[in-house]
């Protein structure tokens, strides 16, 4: 049977004060910590998810190693005493990164699952899509800046295979990575940017959104749609940044935007990649 011992019966490896090297670490901490989350939709309802966290802090020259258990501890009692958001729970960490973790440098990541409903364009049948996305938290120098991104899923028909063809087109399943750092003053009020906008951005560009039951109708439908809204990769992502551009300096502060297209008769995938010219590329 083993032992019950305190603290001050075994040695803290990690409070060694020499026979290492004195070398800044900018990150050290833990991944793939799973927990339950909440995140309010536009709507006001609630998406309950499963949130995957890395989480990391600086670690100065004279300190030898970090103590990885505080950094689930830290997302536990955040959990359990103070809020289930992923929107509120993000400055929580990040604040206590500060005080308990004593330092000005965090990184957090929280990677979730996000439903929506949609119908059918004809038939009107509901079924559930789901979009992954993340919310990152960093504190650089003791100031917080946050980063919402979102994996959209789509349909895009190229606009050469469309001009060159007698009849038909080529087309082929795509997804756009969009990330906008917010602007953290909307944060809390009744202007924040929602991941709702992001997909939009992407679904209102593109040849046809992604509908996961369909009726013969609605297939009718959205082969036909694809066919009217043909897309490069460059098209994507000019329409996305289009829509983002209406944001800048207002709800958000930059953006990334990264295309891609599987093409259908290639085995090679096409990628565009805009910015705003800004920290994010």
């Amino acid at each position: 049977m083993p032992r019950i011992k305190t603290n001050n019966d075994i040695p803290d490896i990690q409070n060694t004060l020499d026979g290492f090297p004195k070398k800044y670490i900018p990150k050290v901490g833990s991944r793939n910590i799973v927990v339950p989350m909440e995140i309010v939709r536009r709507d006001g309802s609630i998406n309950p998810t499963k949130a995957v966290i890395s989480m990391y802090t600086d670690l100065t020259p004279e300190v030898k190693g970090t103590n990885m258990s505080r950094y689930r501890i830290l997302v536990e009692e955040a959990i359990a005493n103070k809020t289930h958001r992923i929107d509120e729970l993000m400055s929580v960490l990040l604040d206590e990164c500060k005080e308990r973790l004593k330092s000005d440098n965090a990184y957090i990541k929280i990677k979730f699952d996000y439903f929506t409903v949609k119908e059918a364009p004809v038939s009107k049948i509901k079924s559930h899509m789901d979009y992954k996305g993340s919310f990152e938290g960093r504190l650089i120098n003791g100031e917080k800046r946050y980063y919402l991104s979102a994996n959209v899923l789509y349909a895009s028909l190229c606009p050469c295979s469309k001009e060159i063809s007698d009849y038909g087109a080529h087309n082929q399943q795509s997804y756009a990575d969009v990330t906008v750092e917010l602007n953290k003053e909307n944060l809390s009020a009744g202007n924040k940017f929602w991941f709702e906008e992001l997909i939009a951005a992407v679904e209102d560009s593109c040849s046809a959104p992604i509908v996961n039951a369909l009726k013969r109708v609605d297939e009718a439908y959205q082969t036909e749609l694809m066919y009217e809204n043909p897309v490069f990769v460059e098209d994507m992502v000019r329409k996305v940044a289009e829509k983002l551009d209406i944001h800048l300096d207002k709800r958000i502060k930059d953006y990334l935007v990264i295309v891609n297209h599987f093409e259908s008769i290639h085995s090679s995938t096409a990628v565009s990649v805009i910015n705003a010219g800004r920290d994010l590329r």
